[in-house]
Parts: structure tokens; C-alpha cells; sequence
């Protein structure tokens, strides 16, 4: 038998239709000035049905209506011949003057994910008629209506997936979510009622879990590593009390600590000229999985008098392979000689990543003592510590 059909109209058209239907059968009045709010409740009686109907005429050759019972195969294609279907129904269907509506049941989200798709009509035995129809899509179907809900209902499944180049070839994002309001819009919320947990993050290859993005010129300001590991951008402030200096090398004989109870120490000498105090700096080298590097060093102190003053700032990072030897972190010859409190800040220039190996840090001050009567008063200091990029 030699058959012509015409598609009546696309897939989306169809769905569309009866979708119009809907609302005209609800009836409900609009309070003044409200939006469109029902009144009384409305419940979702199940999940919404997966059947894709389809509405065609059937012809003879001579372009002759026909009537009666046929086989009738439908199949969506994602070419316009050949290939393979990628899903297709399959019914005995009754054509009264030529027209016939039938469902296909078997298409899902991952076939109908705004490929282009072609549908292609077997009648009976005959062979698949020609040529395949595209389906297109209704204006709106591009985009979603503001305040739109997308549920799932069902036991299981996603509620949304979004894929970006199945197979290759584009870089962009799988997602893109935007709020453009400068003031308190907030792009994403993500929310969650059960015991498992709102956001999960899922990286099969060997990029970051997570990239966040500031306003100083799109920089990433922390990052995720796919081993758990930390990175951020922001700086950490590790202090140490003056009350935890100790007196270094040949300077014991002759120089006294006075501690007090606000964390801050007056160094005494009993002889005028160099003295050494120095300070062991507890600081974690790696912080969840990311090394620390010593940033800064900054010295809070005070000298009852001008003629004495700190001479010498010294940072080492022992090594603990051939300990005792340690690297040179900082040498800074700068005199610091006020006599109100203050500080000053020095700054490392090489060797300063630490490790889970190497991690043992100390601050060494030399101090000149015009004479014996004059003291250094040292409140504490305090480390800068940036995070070093493992990327």
C-alpha cells in the first residue's frame, strides 16, 4: 500500500494545545490588585505523564483520506535519514477521513535535552515514509517563566539535569545562574530538609571541586582541590606574646627578662652593647592540605631611649634535613629606636613556604644597648601568613 501523511503539527505544538486547555477549565475570581492565586487548594494528583502525542493525516498515493484500523510506527531520530531511532511507538490506530492521534511512551529527558529531532512515520508493512519531519520547539519553550517551579514528584531521579556538550566540544558551562540586581539579590539558593547534604560538588577528572570568583578583576579567591584540599586568598594572623622570648647565646650572662601579665617583656641588661633575644613561632604549616608561606613579620615594641634600639631582624626556617642549619628568611639591618609604642614590619624574599617537614620558624632581634640603665621593651609579634597556590 502506498501511503502520504501529513504532520499536523510539531510534538511541542500538540503539547502546548492541551496545555492551553488547562486553565480554562480551572475557575476561580482574582482578588483586586493580586496576582493569580486560586482559592482553595489545588493538589498534583502524580507526576506528570511522559506520553508525547502526535496528530497526523493519512493518505493514499492519490492524496485520498483513508478510514479504518493501521499499524502505525512512529520514531524519533536525531537525523533527518538514517540512523538509529532513539525511541518509537508502535500501536494499531483507527484513521477516520484521514486523521489519527497516537502517544509515543517511550522518549526521556536525555532524548528530548533540545537536540534537533526528527520524527519518522511506518504505516503497516510499508517502508518508513519520507521525508522525516523536524520538531521544533514553541517560542516559549526557549526559556521559562519567571517564578517557574520544576518538581519532581517522583521516588527518585533528579529533580533538573543540566548537561553542557554531552560528547565534547563546547567549554562553556553546564549552568549559568545570575542575579543582576546590585543590591541584596542572591544568585543561588540551595536548600534542603533531609539528613543528606544541600550542595555536592562532583569533579570525575582532575580539575577543582570549587572555584570561587571575587570583584578584584575575576581572580579566584578560594578554591577546592579534588583531594579536599583548601586554597584561599585571604590572609591568616598568627600572634605571639612578648612573655614568650628567651635570651639568645653568650647574652644570658648579662641580660635579664621581665615579664608581665599583659603578654608583653622588658629586656634588662646589666652591661651596655649587643644582646639577643629570640622567639620560637608556632605556626601550622599546612592548613587542609595547603602550605602556609610566611607573608610578613611585624615586631611591636618600645625603647626608653633613643640611643638604644633594635639593630638587627632576623627570620629563619630550620631545615630538618641537616638540622641545625635553617633558612634565611629575612635580614634586616633597619635601627628601630622610638620610644612610644609601635612596630614595624619586615618581609621575607625567599624560602618562606612552609611544609609538613619543614615548619619550625623563629624570629632572632639583636639589640644595641647604649647603657646599662636603658631597656626594650618587646609587646609581641605577629605573623602574616598567605596560603601558596597548589595550581
Amino acid at each position: 500500500m502506498k501511503s502520504k501523511w501529513t504532520f499536523v503539527g510539531s510534538l511541542a505544538t500538540v503539547l502546548v494545545l492541551i496545555l492551553a486547555v488547562g486553565p480554562g477549565q480551572a475557575q476561580w475570581s482574582e482578588p483586586p490588585g493580586a496576582g493569580v492565586q486560586p482559592r482553595g487548594e489545588v493538589s498534583i494528583e502524580g507526576v506528570v505523564g511522559t506520553s508525547i502525542p502526535i496528530q497526523g493525516r493519512l493518505t493514499d498515493a492519490g492524496g485520498n483520506p483513508l478510514n479504518g484500523d493501521y499499524f502505525i510506527l512512529a520514531s524519533i531520530y536525531n537525523v533527518l535519514s538514517g540512523g538509529t531511532a532513539l525511541c518509537a511507538q508502535g500501536n494499531n490506530v483507527t484513521v477516520s477521513n484521514g486523521l489519527f492521534t497516537m502517544n509515543i511512551n517511550s522518549c526521556n529527558a536525555a532524548i528530548l535535552n533540545g537536540q534537533q529531532l526528527y520524527l519518522g512515520i511506518q504505516v503497516g508493512s510499508d517502508a518508513e515514509l519520507t521525508p522525516r519531519q523536524p520538531i521544533y520547539p514553541v517560542p516559549y519553550a526557549w526559556s521559562l517563566r519567571p517564578g517557574a517551579i520544576i518538581s519532581n514528584t517522583a521516588t527518585s531521579g533528579h529533580g533538573l539535569d543540566v548537561w553542557s556538550a554531552a560528547g565534547g566540544g563546547i567549554t562553556g558551562t553546564a549552568l549559568w545562574v545570575e542575579n543582576t540586581n546590585s543590591g541584596d539579590g542572591i544568585a543561588l539558593w540551595a536548600k534542603t530538609r533531609g539528613d543528606d547534604a544541600t550542595l555536592i560538588a562532583s569533579n570525575d577528572g582532575t580539575g577543582l571541586l570549587i572555584k570561587g570568583f571575587g570583584n578584584d578583576g575575576g581572580e579566584d579567591e578560594f578554591r577546592v582541590g579534588n583531594q579536599g584540599t583548601v586554597e584561599t586568598k585571604a590572609d591568616s594572623y598568627v600572634f605571639v606574646p612578648g612573655t614568650e622570648a628567651t635570651v639568645n647565646g653568650g647574652s644570658i650572662a648579662t641580660t635579664a627578662l621581665e615579664y608581665y601579665s599583659v603578654g608583653q617583656v622588658t629586656v634588662n641588661p646589666s652591661t651596655a652593647g649587643t644582646k639577643y633575644i629570640q622567639f620560637g613561632v608556632v605556626l601550622p604549616s599546612v592548613l587542609y592540605g595547603q602550605p602556609v608561606k610566611v607573608k610578613e613579620v611585624t615586631v611591636f615594641y618600645k625603647t626608653s631611649n633613643t640611643g638604644s634600639y633594635i639593630d638587627e631582624t632576623r627570620v629563619y626556617r630550620q631545615k630538618t634535613i641537616g638540622a641545625p642549619d635553617a633558612y634565611s628568611l629575612v635580614i634586616d639591618g633597619t635601627n628601630h629606636n622610638s620610644t612610644t609604642y609601635t612596630d614595624y614590619s619586615v618581609t621575607p624574599v625567599a624560602d618562606n613556604v612552609l611544609s609538613a617537614n619543614e615548619g619550625f620558624v623563629s624570629v632572632v632581634l639583636t639589640l644595641y644597648f647604649a647603657d646599662a640603665g636603658h631597656t626594650i621593651t618587646i609587646g609581641g609579634i605577629r605573623v602574616q601568613l598567605g596560603h601558596h597556590s597548589l595550581y
